[in-house]
């Protein structure tokens, strides 16, 4: 990275220790789909304004080509609709966006629901991620990006540098965000387990696709973490003593905790009776075996 782009929120200096270039010089332009042949040179406008104007087209899309228990997407009418046409416009004036100002309470619903429309775009405009696991498909969650502020975000960077507090991603070493990072100024300080059962990666395992609120975030992200534990999320077999989980748990195990600690803090989200059993069995004092099941990667079209 040179000193800077010109578009950020440095003014342009002349002088022999500052180095610039136009955004459209980037090497990387081609991963920036949100920039597409120019800068969008209008007046700046509050990322909070653009983030409600994208949210409220992406609910529309939802309503119009979602499934009812909003679980399939038709990919194919999304692309060719006027909403998403609008989507995309919408999608440049986050290039000149200020997130920084963006206060602490909103910035979550901001970035979840970022993530989530970048996704959508992302199957769109690259088709069906390749390869059958995590590893295989980490070019689509990586490649993908959008310059919001200036600086380059992909659905990696969102999760693991924005959501989970400059985690790394499992099977890699470095953190998304290095130490003088201005990025890292937006990083949660806490990380909230929750956030897994908001992101959708487009796939048949994923949570569902939903958009969130600035004011009612935290219980819809409750909400969302109780539908998806209850939509076969969790499954106990008292016979054999063994709770079957979802495998975002264990790839994300950092953030849930071990073993029964991870079991108790999945009491908060189960029904009276799936409440009951691991209960039962947290409070016996026998062995519990956890056991992880298989993720379907398939398209959630």
């Amino acid at each position: 990275m040179l000193n800077g782009y010109v578009c950020r929120e440095n003014d342009f200096e002349d002088g022999t220790q500052s180095l610039y270039r136009f955004l459209e010089h980037d090497p990387a332009v081609p991963r920036y789909y949100n920039f597409r042949g120019s800068t969008n040179d209008g007046e700046p406008k509050p990322a909070a304004a653009v983030g409600q104007r994208m949210t409220k087209i992406m609910v529309a899309i939802l309503e119009a080509y979602a499934s009812e228990d909003r679980r399939r997407l038709d990919y194919a009418r999304v692309a060719a609709s006027e909403e998403f046409r609008r989507y995309a416009n919408l999608a440049r004036d986050l290039q000149r966006a200020d997130v920084f100002a963006l206060p602490a309470g909103e910035r979550l619903s901001f970035f979840l629901n970022l993530h989530n429309a970048m996704a959508i775009h992302a199957v769109i405009r690259t088709g069906q991620p390749a390869g059958s696991g995590a590893v295989d498909r980490r070019s689509f969650f990586t490649d993908f990006q959008y310059v919001v502020g200036g600086y380059p975000y992909s659905l990696t960077t969102i999760k693991n540098g924005i959501l989970r507090g400059n985690r790394r991603q499992p099977y890699t070493i470095v953190k998304p965000f290095g130490a003088s990072d201005k990025r890292l100024e937006l990083a949660e300080t806490k990380v909230n387990p929750l956030v897994h059962f908001a992101l959708c990666n487009a796939t048949r395992s994923s949570p569902t696709v939903r958009f969130y609120s600035a004011q009612g975030v935290e219980p819809e992200l409750r909400h969302a973490a109780r539908e998806f534990l209850l939509d076969g999320g969790v499954e106990i077999d008292l016979e054999t003593r063994t709770v079957h989980l979802t495998r975002i748990i264990k790839w994300y195990s950092a953030d849930f905790g071990q073993d029964r600690d991870i079991l108790r803090w999945i009491l908060n989200y189960l029904d009276p009776t799936k409440a009951g059993l691991l209960t039962h069995l947290l409070n016996d004092g026998g062995p519990i075996s956890i056991a992880y099941q298989d993720y379907d990667w398939s398209l959630n079209a």
